[in-house]
């Protein structure tokens, strides 16, 4: 057994070859020859040392099958992470947890731990492992792999934080979604059809509650749960012209009007798909049996091999068959957990893997090979979202918490999520006060009927108030959200933070499971009001009232939780519009003045490719500087970098499916609201501007001709 060290930070310990784990062998996680690493040093007696916080011993010990681990707790440390293996707990010192993928139970658990003492631990493995976090042992952590060979990844770091930005150099940064994918997606009654849908967009459109994408269930298939790459569009409810190519979107479709209209579209899949041919490109082909003289009746069925798979085509990729549905304009899949997330006990993957391996692993396989399909095809980003998660997940799409609904109980899976470093997390919105205001405030929003008719038109003029109220909200987080969404791919930090991983120099926030930060500056309440809030005075969102400590928190009328702004914080909003692309967003600059300076990046880019990648973006640095109880100086910085727009580009039969991408545009008039008391004067240069004070905020226009290719900077004095 080996200890390769792959960067100061990181090591990674293997015993024989990592290939044979499919997490290393399908490049789910970073190989080690993308690091300087030396070439390893032998493992004595199965025990190591890692320097940390204190010094960590770790003790491997191989087993007949599988292999166990055992590190040393000191008396405070605490534990973390594990993904959507227990939806009880946050904290998991004490607790004993199964890593298995299991329907509603645990539809994303993940073999990542992190320690308050320094460490963490990732395995490279996709069977079945137990994670003992001192239960039966209170000073020991005790890990369990069902199978294979002794493979794992230790991490050392100063802090949560920073363990999670070198987990996820191993793992994958979480992927940046396409900027309409920050918005509301909206999904269908079973029963929608081609005319009724494009009268719902009409009305969320009309009664002014912003959405991005419409999403249809089982039914818009001809055949319901269709398994097969032989799915059509169900020609009762979605009639196409005979006289077209399946693959056309032009305006005798039903696609065309619904993109008139700015909306995406999103379908849903059911997948019992064997991915693993395609992952090994080892493709079998099926042989003709030659026949014998000796038979009397020459019996075609008889000329080929029978398998019992009847889903899978060997020689064909998943994706494949969906092409024709990306010509259609689909930009969205939801994949449900289907038969994902439950065992195949008598399968045998690509002919020669069995499913206690493939398992965890298939969700994973999934989102991979669709979006380097769909990345292939169109060059472009797509939402993908499974409620089936593991190692790596993040990678490649978002999740949410499959059919648990959108209550108190899905708020621990998505804070255990993020502490492994998956950031595109959701659920179900539920809907009344407290659904709505937790579902709208999370990385990405899903309104879901389904089978029910809870539209909000249908529900009463407070719910759909409180409907419009919130995705009005929502659309105007989006540059907010979608520079949490950047930060999220540069560092790994996730957009949804959990109190303990954001403080944890206090054990008070262990265990709390009705708050957390969304972003860097706004703290988000639900469902209990009992509400610890972290060191430092917070300004009420709704209210402009400021709290401190441990509260008791009254819901305003027509809300539905707690939402507060850190003191101290500069952050980028917009006016809400119809749908993130309908037109140029028109910024809004939030300043809320504390006792230290504070700053803001704000990150533009097409929404649409993976230019991010390369570095083609733009960013806006808003800072405030030389603050005092005198005031301070807001600066805004000139736009660095830039980014190309492309035309419709079309798949040859298809014109105007592929959207047309915008390029960086002209810089607009920001609108700036600072928060609190009623400055004596706002002075931009040498000369005093004027501004509108409401009560709670004052508010004035940076221009943009004051900009140019030079920072403007307000002085605002108190």
């Amino acid at each position: 057994m080996k200890l390769i060290t792959l960067s100061d930070n990181i090591c990674h310990i293997t015993e024989g070859n990592p290939q044979r784990s499919m997490l290393y062998r399908y490049n789910i996680l970073t190989k080690d020859g993308s690091f300087e690493h030396d070439n390893g040093i032998e493992i004595t007696n199965g025990t190591f040392s890692l320097d940390t916080k204190r010094k960590v011993e770790v003790v491997t010990e191989k087993k007949e099958k599988g292999y166990k681990i055992s590190i040393g707790l000191s008396e405070k440390e605490r534990l973390f992470g594990l993904g959507d293996a227990t939806r009880k707990n946050v904290q998991m010192r004490g607790q004993r947890i199964v890593i298995n993928i299991k329907n509603v139970v645990s539809y994303g658990s993940m073999p990542v731990l992190l320690s308050t003492d320094g460490w963490a631990i990732v395995l490279n493995t996709t069977y079945k492992s137990v994670f003992d976090c001192a239960k039966t042992d209170a000073d020991k952590l005790v890990i369990s792999v069902s199978n294979g060979d002794i493979d794992f990844y230790m991490f050392k770091a100063d802090s949560l934080m920073a363990l999670i930005g070198n987990i996820t150099q191993i793992t994958g940064r979480p992927v940046i979604l396409p900027k309409f994918a920050y918005g509301l997606t909206f999904v269908q009654n079973e029963d929608a059809d081609a005319r009724s849908m494009l009268w719902d967009i009409n009305t969320l459109r009309s009664k002014n509650i912003p959405c991005d994408i419409m999403g249809l269930e089982p039914t818009w298939m001809s055949k319901k749960y269709d398994y097969s790459v032989n799915k059509e569009w169900n020609k009762e409810k979605f009639e196409l012209p005979r006289w077209l190519p399946e693959n056309n979107s032009n305006h005798f479709t039903f696609f065309y009007p619904m993109r008139k209209m700015g909306m995406q579209l999103s379908l849903w899949l059911c997948e019992n798909y064997d991915l693993l041919y395609a992952e090994d490109n080892n493709l079998q082909q099926e042989t003709e049996n030659e026949f014998t003289e000796d038979a009397i009746i020459l019996d075609d069925n008889f000329a080929r091999d029978v398998r019992i798979d009847e889903y899978t085509k060997i020689d064909e990729p998943w994706f494949e068959h969906l092409k024709k549905f990306v010509d259609n304009g689909a930009a969205a899949f939801k994949l449900d957990g289907s038969t994902q997330v439950i065992d195949h006990p008598d399968r045998l993957w690509g002919g020669k893997y069995t499913d206690d391996e493939v398992h965890n692993v298939y969700p994973v396989l999934l989102v991979k090979q669709m979006l380097e399909g769909y990345r292939e095809y169109t060059d472009r980003r797509v939402l993908l979202y499974s409620a089936g998660a593991y190692v790596g997940t993040q990678k490649y799409a978002a999740t949410w918490a499959g059919d648990t609904g959108g209550g108190p109980k899905t708020v621990a899976s998505l804070l255990n999520y993020a502490m492994c470093g998956h950031s595109n997390t959701s659920c179900d919105i539920d809907v009344n006060p407290g659904g709505f205001h937790y579902g709208f405030l999370l990385p990405w929003a899903q309104y879901f009927c389904w089978a029910s008719w809870k539209y909000p038109w249908f529900m009463g003029d407070e719910i759909e108030e409180m409907a419009r109220y919130y995705s009005n909200l929502r659309s105007s987080l989006i540059p907010y959200l979608y520079t949490m969404a950047h930060k999220a791919y540069e560092t790994g930090l996730p957009v949804m933070r959990p109190l303990p991983l954001m403080y944890e120099d206090t054990d008070k926030f262990d265990d709390v499971k009705n708050a957390y930060m969304l972003g860097d500056n706004l703290y988000v309440g639900v469902f209990d009001m009992d509400l610890k809030l972290p060191q430092g005075r917070w300004v009420d969102y709704f209210t402009g009232d400021v709290y401190e400590g441990d509260i008791s928190y009254n819901i305003p009328e027509g809300r539905g939780g707690a939402l507060f702004v850190k003191e101290g914080s500069v952050f980028v909003t917009m006016k809400p519009q119809k749908y993130v692309l309908e037109k140029q967003h028109d910024y809004i600059i939030n300043v809320y003045p504390g006792k230290e300076d504070s700053s803001f990046s704000l990150y533009e880019d097409d929404g649409f490719t993976f230019d991010y990648e390369k570095g083609i973006f733009a960013t806006t640095l808003i800072e405030t500087k030389n603050t005092s109880e005198h005031g301070f100086d807001l600066v805004i910085h000139k736009r660095e970098g830039e980014f190309a727009g492309r035309p419709d580009n079309g798949h040859n039969i298809v014109k105007n499916s592929i959207p047309e991408i915008k390029g960086i545009q002209p810089e607009k008039d920001m609108t700036v609201e600072v928060y609190g008391k009623k400055p004596l004067a706002i002075l931009l240069g040498d000369k005093e501007i004027e501004f509108e004070f409401d009560g709670r905020k004052s508010t004035f226009i940076a221009p943009t001709q004051n900009r140019g290719q030079n920072n403007i900077e307000f002085k605002i004095k108190y």
